[in-house]
């Protein structure tokens, strides 16, 4: 095989060293367009700056090198670094060296490009059509040594024959090198494959126009920098390649020597944190409950339920927002400095929370923090559940209990006064007759009699049962949704919940609101006889044409003497109990045509039986 004449001559090519000092900063939208231009721009290109603003970054650029500012503003790439020739209003162009950064809008979705511009320290005119418009073009200054020690040309040739990079040597787009690594990156079995073929046949279509300038600039001496690009192998496998190519000549004609790094690896694994980060950025968006950032006291992110539960339109009316618009201070400073004083591995607290939307309405939550960092700075994750709906139904289940409690208490006044005051009323009666010089003092104690009778009449009618609605029930959703209810007083006291809903038909037709009544009382009682803590067991099961609930606790027990007692009105053994709770209990049972049986232990717990129709 021929060894390419730069390889077997020394050169001494003189780099551009990276921008030590910009020279003219101008900003363009993603689209092309000039946003902004430095005050330099008049020393250096002759123009002011409002002749560039608001106009299109190539109309000041040679358009012959526009592929190159294209191929970094219009095509994704990692490329920041390149050089181009700029107009100045002499009619000359300039060449400049450009480094480029990208800056995006908080939500991704906007995008402008900073070019940081020098010119080339390493320019001079090199052809005659070129010092005619005194072009500054940059060259490499080439010293030939014709009588090289053989030694040192093999030694340089090797150097490069086992690089583990992919090297090309191309003539008007025909490859003329390839070194080993080259050819095992094309999938080839030997470099004859590859040789005196042409490049574009491994190089993807969308591709073509801009290796053929960038083959055509370097051949002529300009630079191009760095590119990625994807190519195809000989099993047909695309790789994506980062792509630098430098001016050579092979066998005395201008040619591109081309290094290829494989970046696919790279990109895969880009490619995957991609996909990672946009699964993780639809679970957090589509998640029911309020996932946010807050740093510096301020909204810096918020998910979709999140604008739902603080009732705002869009992300711009939250973000940047103080918290304190929605939380108190103190209770927001509590939250977080718990929360950054948590420890790794340690369980983060739970805060309930009430919380002021953007529209002035109070929300109940359930709130927690973890600890994170925002640009640097500390921060807090806030992962809230509106529990507001629970928060009013436990309200109305507590209000519920005590109009019942107070009926049944007025009940039993009612009844435990007026026998007495039917007594005290019958024998004033027959005082009266007797005294009636004292008729006046008789009619007084009569309107207060009555007055009492109307109070007593009212409290009845107060202990009246309400209206009910019988249909038909799931007895698995009705324990589901009030072990809900009680899980925090649950665990509040060292208790766990172990559910076995083995029934295949767990229908009955009951008054639903009741019926939780039922349950919530039972399993209170359960939590309240355990006051070390333990496990309440909750099993159905079915029993020929009935549905069976087993509540078994690991409390203290109850005796057989006081079983028998159990549901008697005002009988309790609890300190500030009044006795009402089982006798309510007992009745809506028995008035859902049920039954309840009573079983305990003394020191290992008491069983509850209840048996229902099915629906």
């Amino acid at each position: 095989m021929s060894t390419p004449d730069s390889l077997l001559k020394k050169e001494n090519t003189k780099s551009v060293e990276s921008i030590s000092k910009v020279q003219l900063i101008i900003v363009v939208s993603d689209v092309g367009d000039i946003q902004y231009v430095s005050s330099t721009c008049e020393a250096l290109l002759g123009y002011a700056r409002a002749d560039l603003i608001d106009t299109r970054l190539e109309n000041w650029i040679n358009s012959e090198d526009l592929y190159l500012i294209e191929s970094l503003i219009y095509q994704p790439s990692h490329q920041t670094h390149c050089y181009f020739r700029m107009k100045r209003k002499d009619g000359t162009l300039v060449w400049m060296e450009a480094v480029l950064s990208e800056v995006k809008s908080s939500t991704g979705e906007e995008k402008e490009i900073v070019l940081m511009l020098s010119r080339t320290s390493d320019y001079q005119n090199s052809t005659n059509q070129e010092r005619g418009t005194t072009i500054a073009m940059p060259t490499s200054q080439r010293r030939k040594n014709e009588d090289l020690q053989t030694d040192e040309d093999y030694s340089a040739y090797d150097l490069i024959e086992y690089l583990p990079n992919g090297v090309f040597i191309f003539v008007d787009g025909i490859i003329k090198y390839v070194n080993e690594a080259g050819t095992s990156m094309l999938g080839a079995c030997h470099k004859e494959q590859i040789l005196e073929t042409s490049v574009y046949e491994y190089i993807e279509e969308n591709y073509h126009g801009i290796v053929e300038k960038r083959i055509k600039s370097v051949q002529q001496g300009y630079r191009v920098g760095q590119m990625e690009q994807r190519w195809k192998r000989f099993d047909g496998r695309a790789i994506d390649v980062e792509i630098t190519s430098n001016h050579t000549t092979f066998k005395g004609k201008p040619a591109s020597f081309v290094m290829l790094v494989d970046i696919s690896h790279r990109k895969s694994f880009h490619k995957i944190l991609q996909n990672s980060r946009e699964r993780f950025r639809k679970l957090v968006q589509n998640s029911i409950d309020t996932i946010g950032v807050i740093c510096e006291e301020k909204w810096t992110f918020i998910n979709e339920s999140g604008l739902k539960m603080l009732e705002v339109d869009n992300y711009g009316e939250i973000f940047g927002k103080s918290i304190y618009d929605n939380l108190p201070k103190d209770d927001f400073e509590k939250i977080w400095q718990e929360v950054h004083e948590q420890h790794n591995g340690t369980k983060l607290p739970t805060f309930e929370q009430e919380w002021k939307t953007m529209k002035g309405n109070a929300i109940h939550t359930e709130l927690v923090g973890i600890p994170t960092t925002y640009l640097g700075k500390d921060a807090m994750q806030v992962i809230i559940r509106d529990i507001t709906e629970r928060k009013q139904a436990e309200a109305l289940m507590l209000q519920s209990e005590k109009l019942t409690v107070a009926g049944q208490l007025a009940a039993g006044i009612a009844h435990e006064i007026r026998n007495p005051l039917t007594a005290i009323k019958g024998f004033f009666k027959l005082l009266e007759r007797e005294m009636e010089e004292k008729k006046e003092y008789f009619d007084i104690i009569e309107s207060e009699l009555s007055r009492i009778e109307l109070i007593l009449s009212e409290l009845l009618l107060l202990a009246k049962p309400h209206q009910v609605y019988v249909h038909p029930v799931s007895v698995h959703s009705l324990l589901k949704d009030v072990t809900t209810l009680l899980e925090t007083q649950a665990i509040m006291n060292n208790v766990w919940f172990d559910l076995k809903l083995k029934a295949n038909s767990p229908t009955i037709k009951c008054d639903e609101n009741q019926m939780k009544q039922v349950f919530i009382n039972l399993i209170k009682n359960g939590i309240e006889a355990m006051p070390s803590g333990g496990t309440i067991y909750i099993d159905t099961e079915e029993s020929g044409d009935e549905v069976v609930v087993t509540l078994r606790d690991e409390g203290t027990g109850i005796s057989e003497d006081i079983i028998k007692r159990l549901g008697e009105p005002f009988f309790t053994t609890k300190t500030t109990g009044t006795g009402l709770g089982l006798m309510i209990t007992f009745n809506i049972i028995k008035n859902h045509h049920g039954t309840v049986n009573v079983t305990s232990e003394v020191n290992k717990g008491t069983q509850i039986e209840v048996r229902f129709q099915k629906a």
